[in-house]
């Protein structure tokens, strides 16, 4: 081919360069590729945000539409004993619209943004190495740090979306709602709220972009999830349990406890500092990414010895890489249920001399014995752990998908093994991995509990708390149904995004006044009060037919679709 040839053909190939607009939605830009990965999930979460935000206001103004009313139930509220406050968030004027929707809604926010913060910065670059996508990226023209930099910029603008529906949200709900002379606030308060949500939501999801770079996604996950519940856990209960008030100073979540703009309280310091760690965080994560190899770090990994016992077939392959997992998770809820169980006969005492409490919480209760520890567990401690061990249980769920979606699938089975066989084997090896961090949980709460003069019956509640292993199984068998049926990086955004909407639903719902039949679409309302010894046995039926159904769905979907889409 000639010289002039070539030029023909170099001209006829040559496209033009994306403008402005199309580099922002994806096209020739990192930054506008990543953004348009996550702006799904931003808008769903803000139109959520905005909605739940709407919708509780709604409510608050037609149930407490005097001051005398917003008083008395702020006086009822005040009068709980402390570790409920603490589980329910700083009192900061919650006689006020604004007061009120930042003590029961907005301050559950960070937890929610926090998680998917978490879920995605861990695997802005990891993920990406994971999948050996990020070769190919870094073989264009642009240098690391710009790589880098544009991957955390399209996240940071699609959370910044998320946090404008929030403002919209807010501001639309004290305007419209806002019927007490005391509830008006202005726009200048609005913002400020919602720039102490970025900074909050952003900090856990750094922690994990830092730690990436070195541990890889799994690891990242593992680190920016014990970030985010330690420092909301020590934040919520350091003003009841002894041993988190000296951890307090470490907690973000306590950090900023003085930052409430709409409640009419206002620590900019606070925020500019969580900023400032979140910006620090972020670029020890743009350096680690510069300095290193394009290869997947796995020094984060615990690692069992090389057992044959491990290597016998997909059930043990799978336990093996599972269990890690499985103790850490569960090491860490043992330890989180054994502080909690330390404070049920200092919970007994505070609540003896509130009678009208103890008589409010009896007509919820009326056969359980509230003044024991049983008790106690059951309402300061259950809906929090089937919160907790949800994460634990996307994240198990996460390992098991990661077989097929790193391409180790195909190998396996290239070996005698049919795939019903691998699938079943491997997900009965996760539902394996689920009993043992309960296990572990359970053991944590009975050592705490022993110590304790209102113990009652330890053996009801072992088992009662071993409930959340069964709750967890059926989440994970709808994960792992779509894994099996579509594709395996559905199970545990599946997984997780299932837990968290059967818990909030049932949380935001019983703030507004849902009613009965619409909550109980909530998966969690029908497991009774276990630890009271209560069950709910359809409940249960129906969360071991989730489970064990989810297992068949998925050999099913295995057998009938393609390996690797």
């Amino acid at each position: 081919m000639g010289a002039s040839a070539r030029a023909a053909t170099a001209r006829t190939v040559a496209l033009p360069a994306p403008d402005l607009g199309a580099r922002l939605f994806g096209l020739g830009s990192v930054f506008g590729k990543t953004f348009r990965d996550s702006r799904a999930a931003a808008l769903v979460l803000g139109l959520v945000v905005a909605g739940i935000l709407i919708v509780t206001g709604a409510a608050i103004a037609a149930e407490f539409d005097t001051a005398e009313k917003r008083l008395a139930i702020a006086s009822q509220m005040l009068a709980l004993p402390q570790i409920f406050q603490g589980m329910l968030g700083d009192m900061i004027a919650i006689e006020r619209l604004g007061g009120f929707l930042s003590w029961r809604t907005i301050n559950f926010l960070p937890l929610i943004l926090g998680i998917w913060t978490v879920v995605a910065m861990s695997g802005l670059l990891a993920g990406e190495l994971a999948r050996g996508s990020l070769d190919f990226v870094a073989t264009t023209p642009r240098t690391r740090a710009r790589l880098a930099l544009e991957k955390v910029g399209g996240f940071v603008l699609a959370l910044a979306l998320t946090i404008a529906f929030f403002a919209i949200g807010a501001y639309t709900t004290i305007a419209a709602f806002g019927t007490l002379p005391s509830d008006p606030v202005g726009l200048d308060a609005v913002l400020a709220h919602a720039v102490w949500l970025f900074a909050m939501a952003l900090v856990p999801g750094a922690l994990a972009f830092a730690a990436g770079s070195f541990l890889g996604r799994g690891g990242a996950l593992a680190v920016g999830g014990i970030g985010l519940f330690a420092s909301w856990i020590v934040s919520g209960y350091a003003s009841s349990i002894s041993v988190f008030e000296s951890l307090q100073p470490l907690s973000y979540f306590a950090l900023t406890a003085d930052h409430r703009p709409i409640a009419g309280v206002w620590d900019w310091p606070s925020v500019a500092l969580i900023g400032g760690i979140a910006i620090g965080l972020l670029v020890v994560g743009v350096a680690a990414f510069m300095r290193r190899d394009l290869v997947v770090p796995t020094g984060g990994r615990v690692r069992f010895p090389t057992l044959p016992i491990f290597l016998a077939d997909p059930f043990t392959r799978g336990l093996g890489e599972r269990l890690p997992a499985s103790i850490l998770w569960g090491a860490g809820l043992g330890l989180f249920g054994l502080i909690i169980s330390f404070s049920a006969d200092e919970f007994v005492e505070a609540l003896s001399g509130i009678p009208q409490i103890l008589e409010l919480i009896r007509n919820f209760f009326p056969d359980a014995d509230i003044l024991s520890a049983g008790g106690f567990l059951q309402l300061a401690f259950f809906s929090e752990a089937i919160l907790f061990v949800s994460v634990a249980t996307a994240v198990l769920v996460a390992g098991w998908a990661s077989d097929e979606s790193e391409r180790r699938l195909e190998l396996l089975l290239s070996t005698p093994t049919g795939r019903v066989d691998w699938a079943i084997r491997s997900t009965l090896a996760v539902m394996v991995g689920i009993g043992v961090m309960t296990a572990l949980l359970v053991t944590g709460v009975i050592l705490g509990t022993s110590t304790q003069a209102a113990a009652g019956d330890v053996g009801s509640v072992a088992i009662g708390v071993s409930v959340l292993a069964l709750y967890a199984m059926a989440i994970a068998g709808i994960g792992l149904a779509v894994g099996g049926l579509v594709r395996p990086n559905l199970a545990a955004p599946v997984t997780l995004v299932v837990a968290l909407t059967f818990f909030f639903w049932d949380l935001i719902g019983s703030i507004v006044g849902l009613p009965e039949e619409v909550l109980d679409l909530a998966l969690n309302r029908h497991l009774g009060q276990p630890i009271l010894g209560q069950f709910d046995w359809p409940g249960m039926a129906a969360c071991a037919i989730l489970a064990i159904g989810g297992i068949v769905v998925c050999a099913v979907g295995m057998r009938r679709r393609d390996i690797g889409r």
